[in-house]
């Protein structure tokens, strides 16, 4: 006290803006901390919604919960449609030797059949199982995909354009990615561009399986699930089909159809039990997805 009352009014009247000066820039630090600290919290909200709506628009692979189910006149109808011709119904070449590397085969001379080739002989390994690589993959490694009952969907690159590309792509993964796989033994459902040498037919489209090839002048996804519920593992007459395991009809199958109709039982059993399945990638390698 004695201090204050030595302070003239004007001494105090200072001391008193300096004080609620102070008071007014703690006041302003603390509702910038604050406006930070809100700023921080609403990022991080919008952030982490921002990443479920891109996931729920992007997102990865979809899941089938219902299989996805065709009837044959359906299938039947769809491939008029899309101008589909079957070259040849469950009739493989007649060699399917194997060899260690693809420089060592002559495509252009074993594949006289129809291209790319439905059967044949291929590389003692598999091609590592792809959906939607960038670039042409190997036709010589892939057709011992083929041999364990793998469906590849082949496309003319000058003859169908990116969204339809994209579709071929999706469609294989979706399948892929929800059950129609065995990567270790390289089998799946595949797509690839093929532009060497070219599909022989001319057409757009070539859908191959062991023994069988039905090619189309465009890309129609009710003929490629007919394909697959037709041909794929166990349903063809690839030679080592079983390693697909029993065919998930909970993905993809006929309406109107069952097992009875579709699985052959002449269909061709392994002629080499002791095979090592082609478990290992083969030196081409694999285009990224």
């Amino acid at each position: 006290m004695a201090e204050k009352e030595r302070l003239t009014k004007k001494e105090r009247q200072e001391r008193e803006r300096q004080r609620r000066k102070e008071q007014e820039q703690q006041q302003a630090q603390k509702r910038k901390r604050g406006n930070l600290r809100n700023g921080l919290i609403t990022f991080v909200i919008v952030l982490a919604v921002g990443a479920v709506l891109y996931q729920a628009l992007v997102g990865g692979t979809p899941t089938i919960d219902d299989p996805i189910l065709i009837s044959s006149e359906e299938a039947e109808a769809a491939r008029d449609a899309a101008g589909c011709e079957v070259l040849s119904e469950r009739e493989p070449l007649p060699e399917a030797y194997h060899v260690d590397s693809s420089d060592e085969l002559d495509a252009d001379a074993v594949y006289t059949d129809t291209r790319p080739t439905h059967s044949g002989p291929h590389t003692v390994s598999t091609h590592p199982v792809v959906t939607n690589p960038s670039s042409q993959i190997s036709e010589v490694s892939s057709t011992h995909n083929l041999e364990h009952g793998t469906i590849i969907a082949w496309y003319d690159p000058d003859q169908v354009d990116r969204s339809t590309e994209s579709d071929i792509g999706d469609w294989a993964e979706l399948l892929t990615e929800n059950g129609l796989e065995n990567a270790p033994a390289g089998v799946g459902v595949m797509s690839s561009p093929y532009e060497e040498p070219g599909i022989s037919s001319g057409q757009a489209i070539a859908f191959r399986a062991w023994g069988t090839a039905m090619d189309c002048d465009e890309w129609d996804e009710t003929v490629a699930n007919a394909f697959v519920a037709e041909h794929y593992g166990e349903r063809g007459i690839a030679p080592e089909r079983a390693l697909a395991g029993p065919f998930p009809t909970e993905i993809v199958d006929f309406d109107d159809l069952d097992d009875d109709d579709l699985i052959d039982d002449d269909a061709p059993e392994d002629p080499d039990p002791a095979h090592d399945g082609g478990m290992d990638e083969t030196e081409d390698g694999a285009d990224e997805d």
